[in-house]
This record gives C-alpha cells, sequence and structure tokens, in this order.
C-alpha cells in the first residue's frame, strides 16, 4: 500500500484512523475482476423507422440501445413540465448491426428485448 500523507494539523490518533478505514473499506469500483450485478431496468433493441419527411429508403440504419422507463413521468402542474427520477431513459446506445447490440446487452448482463425491423 502506498503511504499516505496527511496536512501538518491533524493529529496522529486522527490520521491513524483514516489510514485503517481507508485500506480496510473496499470500494465497488475498485473490484474490476468481480461481475456487475444487473441493472433492474430493461432494454429495449430495435431499428428505428425513417423519418416521414423523406420518401427515400434507408439502408444503413443503425439499431438502438434504449432503456424502458420504470416510473411514470412526474406532471408538475403549476409549470406544465413533465420529468421523473429514472435517469436511464435519457441514454440511448447506437450500433452498426443487432448482433452488436445483443452482444453489448448480454455482457453487461442487462435484461433486453429485440425489436425486428418491419419489412414492407
Amino acid at each position: 500500500m502506498t503511504a499516505l500523507r496527511f496536512r501538518q494539523g491533524k493529529s496522529d490518533s486522527a490520521a491513524r484512523k483514516f489510514a485503517e478505514q481507508v485500506s480496510d473499506s473496499q470500494h465497488p469500483a475498485a473490484d474490476k475482476d468481480q461481475p456487475r450485478a444487473s441493472i433492474d431496468a430493461v432494454a429495449r433493441i430495435f431499428r428505428p423507422s425513417r423519418s416521414v419527411m423523406t420518401s427515400a429508403r434507408l439502408s444503413r440504419r443503425p439499431w438502438l440501445l434504449v432503456f424502458e422507463r420504470k416510473d411514470p413521468p412526474v406532471i408538475d402542474h403549476l409549470m406544465g413540465y413533465t420529468g421523473g427520477s429514472d435517469t436511464l431513459t435519457q441514454v440511448e446506445l447506437r450500433f452498426p448491426s443487432r448482433d452488436a447490440a445483443i452482444a453489448y446487452a448480454e455482457r453487461q448482463k442487462l435484461n433486453y428485448t429485440v425489436v425486428e425491423d418491419r419489412r414492407r
């Protein structure tokens, strides 16, 4: 373990207690070898439809991985805003293929559903 340096104003007993707490505690992010616990949220893997403003067929649409909302949005009646505490709904990951998105979800131990492309 590397030596900890303290300010001059701290007493030796306080410095010793702090060093013991730091050495005894295990930060969860420090253990890279242990597998991460799975997140409760459900991810949805899909290809977004083309814009209705275009008539061209899109051949290179990316696959998206988005998280479903766990809690309903909260409406602020005074201002009319909607919000919530679920920050995973803001995450949108793009992948070049369906298999890449599925591999990522399995590697991260996510619960996921795949929505297949609707063909004409």
